[in-house]
């Protein structure tokens, strides 16, 4: 594929994920009520004819929106463009009494990746759908991860 293809396949898919946004708020009319920008730019933005495929949401915007949803819909699909994943910081990080809680619970995380990836094998077929719990288990020993970073960060007084 073309770099200029693929940039216009990801234009698009930035488009649907913004449309998904408009969507889990309740559509284009509760959206604005939330944002600087009205109902048809707000449309512009989720459309994918041809006329709107320059035109896309500032970052302002998919912040608050995404901020009324409770996921960050579009941040996450720009972070798999990067070639990364989205892994939100918890606003306050947890007291340094929770850290043996979290070591645990982190050990915890770890040995149900381990078990899923030995009852993956069993059969000597790793397949999707143990390559789905394996995405999940480490999805949860990542957040327990991420938890205890930011307790680390907060103790040292780093930046979130």
């Amino acid at each position: 594929m073309s770099v200029i293809a693929s940039d216009a396949v990801k234009g698009r898919m930035l488009k649907i994920k913004f449309g998904e946004l408009i969507g889990r708020i309740g559509g284009l009319e509760a959206a604005a009520s939330f944002c600087r920008v009205g109902k048809s730019t707000l449309a512009r933005y989720a459309s994918i004819v041809q006329a709107d495929a320059e035109c896309f949401a500032p970052i302002d915007v998919v912040r608050d929106l995404e901020a009324l949803a409770g996921e960050p819909i579009v941040t996450a699909t720009l972070c798999g463009m990067a070639d990364g994943v989205f892994v939100a910081v918890p606003n306050s990080p947890p007291g340094t009494g929770d850290l043996l809680t979290m070591m645990s619970a982190l050990s915890s995380e770890f040995n149900d990746t381990t078990r899923v990836v030995c009852d993956g094998l069993v059969d000597g077929n790793f397949c999707a759908n143990d390559a789905a719990k394996l995405e999940r288990e480490l999805d949860d020993a990542i957040r327990v991860a991420v938890g205890m970073r930011a307790l680390a960060r907060s103790i040292h007084g780093g930046e979130r």
